[in-house]
């Protein structure tokens, strides 16, 4: 394997292996266990155990902001950038999906926090749905960018696409 498909490789594989641990950690922790844990446990028990979670978690997240930047910019520059040069439309979406995305940093740091200062947004369980419905839309967008034609502008693909269709439609 040559070096020229071996770190794009490597990348793509940072970055989607980075998203499965964070948006599924994301997930299991709100849909999962908090749902159990206020069930079972009393106050005290899950404030005992929330702590030393959080701090577990934190351990992930924040390496994987990291490991996100890298490996996304690492692609957009690298990798896609020049493939959908002049795609108005892909470069638009990648700006999106990073402002959404530090975004979903930005809370996931805060909600993630064992400080005091963030209990209230932690307590605040709105703001986990926030947290998953934000990077579900960074998963999604990205998933949209993936298949993209590259090379040629994707709307115009679209416009042509319906015309052919409407042409075909009158030979009826």
């Amino acid at each position: 394997m040559t070096a020229e498909i071996a770190m794009p490789l490597l990348m793509r594989w940072l970055h989607v292996g980075t998203a499965i641990v964070v948006v599924g950690g994301l997930v299991f922790y709100r849909l999962v266990f908090v749902p159990i844990a206020d069930k079972v446990l009393s106050d005290e028990e899950r404030e005992k155990l929330r702590e030393p979670l959080m701090r577990r978690w934190k351990m992930f997240i924040h390496p994987s902001i990291i490991l996100f930047l890298i490996s996304g910019f690492y692609n957009y520059i690298y990798v896609t950038s020049a493939q959908h040069e002049g795609q108005g439309l892909y470069h638009a979406l990648f700006g999106l999906k990073f402002l959404l995305a530090l975004g979903v940093f930005a809370l996931a740091i805060i909600m993630t926090s064992t400080m005091t200062w963030s209990e209230k947004f932690r307590k605040n369980q709105a703001l986990w749905a926030v947290l998953i419905l934000l990077a579900s839309a960074v998963v999604l967008i990205g998933g949209y960018m993936k298949v993209m034609p590259a090379g040629s502008n994707h709307a115009s693909q679209i416009d042509s696409g319906a015309g052919a269709v409407s042409e075909e439609a009158g030979d009826l």
